[in-house]
C-alpha cells in the first residue's frame, strides 16, 4: 500500500466499501451472486463511486435491499443501461464482451423478477384502489339514471402516478377527501329526487331574439315593427333583413306576425357574454329539444345595408348558469337562408341558452378593427329565435327517484333551508306507513343496484340502521333515507374495487375491472349476469364483451379519460396564446374545442377500423372540419362538423405529432420549447422517456425578442457534460416540432416582439398586429442511433419504422390505465408476449385492445 498514490488508494478504500456494503445487502431471499459484485468493481465503480458520481450515482450508496422502492428503481436502470449497451459508455476503454455483460444481466434480471414475484403472490401486482373523481361521477350518472349528473367538481384532484389518476398508490382516502364524497353523494341524490309531486307539462315555447334583453342590455322595444335601432352594432333593422323570412306557413299566421318573426338580432360584431336568451331558465334538470332559427348576412362596411349571405356561419351553442359555467350543447351551420337547426340536450335546472356564432370578431367597435372587413362589407348572423321544447319526461316520477323509492307515493313537503350545507332543499318527499318493513326493502333494492358485489343481509342492516338513526333524530322518512343512501354511496365496498385477492380476478372483479376500463363507470347488467354466471373469464365470451364495449357509445367515457392523461389533453385550456405575439388566436374558443375532439375523434377512428399503430405517427387521413383546415393550410373542407379527411401525400399532418391539441399542451402560449416537445414524445409516443434534469440545471427559456434561436441557446447547454447525454435523446423529436407555433399552425420563421420585419394584420381580438419575423426555424436533427431528418415528414417516418416500440409504449400506456399498477420489471416477459401476439395481427390498435384483456396482466390481481 506504501506504494500507491493517495487517489489511487482512496479509489481502493471506496470501491472496499462498497465490496463490503454489496456482501452484506440482500436481494429479496438475501442471496447476492458474486458475478455482480465482479462486474461492478471491474465497468462501473470508476465512475459511479461516493467521489466520482457521475449522473449523480454512486453505487456504493444504493442498498441491494429491493424492498426500497428507489434502490429498486435504481438496480433496474442498471440492468437496462447495461442491457442496452449505454453503460459502460462507448468511448471507455474498458467494456465488456457482449458475454458478460449478458450475464450481468441475466443475473441481476433473476434477483430482480424473483423479488417482485414474490410480493406479487402475497399482494399481487395491483394495490388496493379507490374510484377516482372521473370513474365516481360516470358510477353515480349509470346507477342513479342522471346522464346529466355532474358531481366531479365537489372532488379534489386525484393525485397522479405514472402518468394517470388510476394508480392506488396515488388514490389515498383522507378525512377531506371522505367529506367531499359525503357532498358529493349527497348532492347527487337530491338532484335525483322528483323536483315536483306532478308530471311536469312538455311544452314549447319561443323565445324571440329582439325580446331577449341579454343580448343588448337595455333596449326599447318599443315603436313600428318595420324600423328599430339596436346600438350593438348601430344598425338599423329594416324591412330588407324581414324580406328574407321562409315562405308563409300553413299555420294561420298573420302576415304582421310572419313579419315580425322574419326580423332577426342582426350579430356582425359582439361579445359572447352579451348573447343569450335570458328570459328562458330549464325549470327542471332533464331532456330538452331545443330549435335555434337564424341566417348569415352580409352587410356593407357603413352598416346600412343588407343583403344575403356569402357563406355559411358555424354557431354552437353552450348552456349558461351563474356564476358563469358554460358548457358545450353543440354545433351547427347556419346558411344565408333562415334556417332552423335542431338539437336534443341535457339541460340542468336554471340553466338558459347561449348562442356563439363561433367565427365572427368578438370586441367592439369602435376601438376595434374587423379581421373579417373587407372594401366591400363584412359577414354577421341574425338570430330570430330560439324554440325549446320540454322538460321531455318518460315516465313519472324519473327513473333516478324510482331507484331511491320506488313506486312510493310522492307528498310536497316544505322546502326548509338546510344550515351549513350547499345541496338544494327537497321540496318533494315520499309518505310511508310502515318503515320498519320499508327502510330494509329499499336499502336491499338500492344497494342491489349501486354494489358491484352480492348484498348479504348484514350489509343492509347496517345501512339501515343508518336510517333508524336519523328517524329518531327527528329526520322525516325521506331525510332519513338520503342519509341512509349516502352512507352507501361513501362505503368502502362501494368507493373500492373488489380485486381483494392476489391471483386470478373473479369473475365479478373481472367484470369491474373491464368495466372501468372500457366504459370508466360500473359493469351493465350484462356483465353482471356474465359474471354471476362465471362465464365471463372464458376467452370468447370475453372476446364478445370486449367487441361490445368497445363498440358502445360509453367507449367515448375511455377514450376521452385515457386521452386527458396519456396526451396531456386535460390541460387544452390551461394557457392561452400571448395577446402580443398571437393575437390571430384570441378567444378562438372553436377552434380549441375542434382541436380536442379532433385527437379524440382520431383514436376512436383507430379503434373502430382497427388500424396499425403506426397511424400514430404517420396517419394518412385527419379528423377535420373547416376551422383546423384553415390552422392546417389545408382546402375544400367546409363546415363546422368533423370529418375524417385524406392527407396529401407529402403534406406535414398525420398522426397525433402534428395535430394542432398535441402541439398546443406541448406549448406555453408565448413560445415552444424543443426540450419540452422532445421529452413529451419520447415518453408519450415512443416510451422511452429521459431521466429529470438535475435540479441544479436551470431551464432554457427561449428568446421571444428574436435575438437567438432556441436551438442556438440549446447548443450552449449542451456544452455542460451534465447536461448533454439527456439532450442528445430529448432534443431531436423536439427540433422537428418546432415546424409549428404554439396552436399548432405551420411556420417558417419565429415570431417576435419588435424587430425590423414586422407583420400587417388585425388579430381576432381586434387589434392590429404588434409582432415582427424572427429568425428562421431549423427543424433537423440526428436521433441517437445516429441517424438524420430534415423536417418533421422525416421524423415520423424514422419513428414509424419501429412499429414494436410503438405498439410496446401505447401496450404500456393502456395497461397501467386499465389495472391501475404499473408495468413492474417482472411484467416484462407478458409485455413482451402482448407485443409479439399483435405482430402476427399485423400491429393493430383494436387488436392491442383484445390481446391486453386476454393477458394475465389484466386477469390477475
Amino acid at each position: 500500500m506504501t506504494n500507491l498514490h493517495f487517489p489511487t488508494l482512496r479509489k481502493v478504500v471506496l470501491l472496499s466499501g462498497l465490496f463490503l456494503r454489496l456482501a452484506v445487502a440482500a436481494v429479496g431471499d438475501r442471496a447476492v451472486e458474486p458475478g455482480l459484485r465482479s462486474f461492478l468493481a471491474q465497468y462501473c465503480s470508476d465512475c459511479h463511486d461516493a467521489e466520482t458520481k457521475k449522473g449523480g450515482l454512486d453505487l456504493g450508496s444504493v442498498s441491494m435491499d429491493l424492498n426500497s422502492p428507489r434502490d429498486f428503481g435504481v438496480w433496474v436502470a442498471v440492468h437496462d443501461r447495461v442491457g442496452s449497451g449505454e453503460m459502460p459508455p462507448p468511448n471507455k476503454k474498458r467494456r465488456p464482451k457482449a458475454a458478460e455483460a449478458g450475464s450481468f444481466t441475466n443475473t441481476l434480471g433473476r434477483q430482480l423478477t424473483r423479488f417482485e414475484e414474490g410480493k406479487a403472490r402475497q399482494d399481487g401486482r395491483a394495490p388496493l384502489r379507490r374510484l377516482n373523481r372521473y370513474e365516481y361521477e360516470e358510477t353515480l350518472r349509470d346507477v342513479l339514471a342522471m346522464p346529466f349528473l355532474e358531481v366531479k367538481g365537489f372532488l379534489p384532484e386525484d393525485s397522479l402516478s405514472h402518468g394517470f389518476n388510476k394508480l392506488g398508490d396515488a388514490l389515498d382516502v383522507s378525512h377531506v377527501q371522505m367529506s367531499r364524497y359525503l357532498s358529493a353523494a349527497d348532492h347527487a341524490l337530491r338532484e335525483a329526487v322528483a323536483p315536483q309531486v306532478k308530471a311536469p307539462q312538455c311544452t314549447t315555447q319561443r323565445y324571440y331574439a329582439w325580446e331577449q334583453g341579454a343580448f343588448f342590455g337595455a333596449i326599447n322595444l318599443a315603436g313600428p315593427l318595420e324600423r328599430r335601432t339596436f346600438p350593438l352594432v348601430g344598425l338599423d333593422l329594416q324591412r330588407e333583413i324581414m324580406a328574407m323570412d321562409s315562405p308563409k306557413r300553413p299555420d294561420g299566421r298573420t302576415p304582421e306576425r310572419r313579419e315580425r318573426e322574419g326580423m332577426g338580432v342582426v350579430v356582425s360584431t359582439y361579445e359572447p357574454t352579451e348573447v343569450h336568451f335570458d328570459q328562458f331558465r330549464a325549470p327542471i334538470s332533464g331532456r330538452y329539444r331545443l330549435r335555434l332559427a337564424a341566417y348569415s348576412f352580409w352587410i356593407d362596411r357603413h352598416f346600412t345595408n343588407v343583403t344575403t349571405g356569402r357563406r355559411d356561419e358555424p354557431v354552437t351553442l353552450y348552456s349558461d348558469a351563474p356564476p358563469r359555467i358554460l358548457r358545450k350543447l353543440g354545433s351547427f351551420d347556419i346558411g344565408p337562408n333562415p334556417t332552423v337547426r335542431e338539437l336534443d340536450v341535457y339541460l340542468l335546472a336554471g340553466e338558459t341558452v347561449l348562442p356563439d356564432a363561433a367565427r365572427l370578431h368578438r370586441s367592439r367597435p369602435p376601438d376595434h378593427k374587423n379581421p373579417l372587413a373587407t372594401p366591400e362589407g363584412m359577414p354577421g348572423v341574425a338570430f330570430q329565435w330560439l324554440e325549446v321544447e320540454g322538460p321531455i319526461v318518460d315516465a313519472w316520477p324519473p327513473a333516478s327517484h324510482q331507484v331511491l323509492f320506488g313506486g312510493l307515493p310522492l307528498v310536497e313537503r316544505e322546502a326548509t333551508p338546510r344550515a351549513g350545507r350547499t345541496s338544494k332543499a327537497l321540496a318533494v318527499g315520499v309518505t310511508n306507513q310502515q318503515p320498519e318493513t320499508e327502510i330494509p326493502r329499499l336499502m336491499q333494492r338500492f344497494m342491489d343496484r349501486v354494489y358491484r358485489m352480492p348484498v348479504d343481509h348484514s350489509e343492509v342492516e347496517r345501512f339501515a340502521g343508518v336510517v333508524r338513526t336519523a328517524l329518531k333524530s327527528g329526520h322525516d322518512f325521506t331525510e332519513a333515507m338520503l342519509a341512509g343512501y349516502s352512507a352507501v354511496l361513501c362505503s368502502p365496498e362501494f368507493l373500492y374495487f373488489q380485486e381483494t385477492t392476489p391471483g386470478r380476478l373473479t369473475d365479478r372483479a373481472l367484470a369491474e375491472r373491464l368495466s372501468y376500463f372500457l366504459w370508466n363507470s360500473e359493469p351493465d347488467a350484462e356483465l353482471r349476469q356474465l359474471a354471476g354466471q362465471r362465464q365471463l373469464h372464458r376467452p370468447e365470451v370475453l372476446r364478445r364483451q370486449t367487441e361490445r364495449m368497445l363498440d358502445s357509445p360509453k367507449s367515448r367515457r375511455f377514450v376521452d379519460a385515457f386521452l386527458d392523461y396519456w396526451l396531456d389533453l386535460r390541460g387544452i385550456a390551461q394557457t392561452a396564446p400571448d395577446t402580443e405575439l398571437y393575437p390571430d388566436y384570441q378567444l378562438d374558443d372553436l377552434l380549441v374545442e375542434s382541436m380536442t375532439a379532433e385527437t379524440q375523434l382520431f383514436f376512436v377512428e383507430l379503434l373502430r377500423r382497427n388500424l396499425g399503430i403506426t397511424n400514430l405517427v404517420t396517419a394518412d387521413f385527419a379528423i377535420l372540419n373547416e376551422r383546423l383546415a384553415t390552422l392546417y393550410g389545408l382546402e375544400g373542407v367546409q363546415g363546422v362538423g368533423l370529418r375524417t379527411v385524406p392527407l396529401p401525400p407529402e403534406g406535414v399532418r398525420g398522426g397525433l405529432l402534428t395535430q394542432a391539441a398535441v402541439l398546443k399542451v406541448t406549448a406555453n402560449g408565448t413560445s415552444t420549447s424543443p426540450v419540452k416537445r422532445g421529452a413529451w414524445v419520447m415518453s408519450r409516443i415512443v416510451g422511452r422517456p429521459p431521466p429529470p434534469p438535475p435540479p441544479s440545471v436551470p431551464a432554457v427559456e427561449p428568446d421571444i425578442r428574436g435575438a437567438t434561436t432556441i436551438r442556438d441557446q440549446l447548443a450552449l447547454h449542451r456544452t455542460q457534460e451534465s447536461c448533454r447525454a439527456c439532450h442528445r435523446l430529448i432534443d431531436p423529436a423536439g427540433f422537428a416540432l418546432e415546424s409549428f407555433d404554439v396552436m399548432g399552425a405551420w411556420r417558417e420563421r419565429y415570431r417576435a416582439v419588435g424587430g425590423a420585419d414586422p407583420v400587417p394584420g388585425i388579430g381576432h381580438n381586434g387589434v392590429l398586429y404588434h409582432f415582427s419575423l424572427g429568425p428562421p426555424v431549423d427543424p433537423s436533427g440526428e436521433l441517437p442511433d445516429g441517424r438524420t431528418f430534415a423536417d418533421v415528414r422525416q421524423l415520423k417516418r424514422c419513428l414509424a419504422t419501429d412499429p414494436a416500440q410503438l405498439t410496446r409504449n401505447l401496450a404500456t400506456q393502456l395497461l397501467i390505465y386499465s389495472t391501475g399498477a404499473p408495468v413492474r420489471f417482472s411484467d416484462r416477459p407478458v409485455l413482451a408476449a402482448i407485443v409479439n401476439k399483435n405482430r402476427g395481427e399485423g400491429w393493430r390498435v383494436r387488436s392491442l385492445v383484445h390481446d391486453l384483456v386476454q393477458s394475465d396482466l389484466f386477469l390477475y390481481k
